[in-house]
């Protein structure tokens, strides 16, 4: 019996939500995050955009990254553990919320956002790319990383306009 199911949950502004009918406010204090076990019954406003967060420091810290998401109204989740990633994954397949992945502007990190996120939301899911992401790759990539992770990748499963350019531009410098 699987006795820890769930996933983390973390927002730098309070975020209305249902948690097995009842009314709660996700908006945890600086240096804590929330797990939400019962996920099943876990519901958001439909205004708000969940942001699947890679990087653990990043979701740590997502409060100095604010600018980024200016536009929406987010809830950021995590998927580490790695192995609750497919609680997160069962949960954005129940509610009709976007899902914006905010990952690793790698080859590794245009993976995981394909293999354990759009092939299961299609659509709703798609790959935050920041308007500035060639001067980014190409001033603080690491070729080390690309040349790791080159022998794991294949463009034939990437349909996305948008995501074909951040691998275009990653072939280009050699870097990610």
């Amino acid at each position: 019996v699987r006795s820890f199911k769930g996933f983390l949950v973390n927002s730098y502004e309070p975020i209305s939500a249902t948690l097995n009918n009842e009314q709660i406010v996700i908006h945890p204090a600086s240096g804590t995050f929330q797990f939400i076990y019962d996920f099943e019954t876990f519901t958001i406003d439909k205004g708000v955009t969940v942001v699947g967060v890679e990087n653990a420091e990043n979701f740590r810290q997502i409060e100095k990254q604010h600018y980024l998401f200016e536009h929406i109204k987010p809830l950021f989740v995590s998927r580490y553990p790695q192995n609750q990633y497919k609680d997160l994954i069962r949960w954005l397949q129940i509610i009709d919320n976007p899902y914006l992945h905010f990952g690793d502007f790698d080859l590794a990190g245009i993976r995981i956002f394909l293999f354990e996120y759009f092939q299961h939301l299609g659509d709703k899911a798609h790959f935050f790319i920041p308007p500035n992401i060639e001067s980014l790759i190409e001033k603080y990539g690491n070729s080390k990383r690309y040349n790791n992770q080159i022998t794991h990748f294949d463009t034939k499963e990437i349909t996305n306009e948008k995501l074909l350019e951040l691998v275009r531009i990653i072939h280009s410098y050699k870097k990610g």
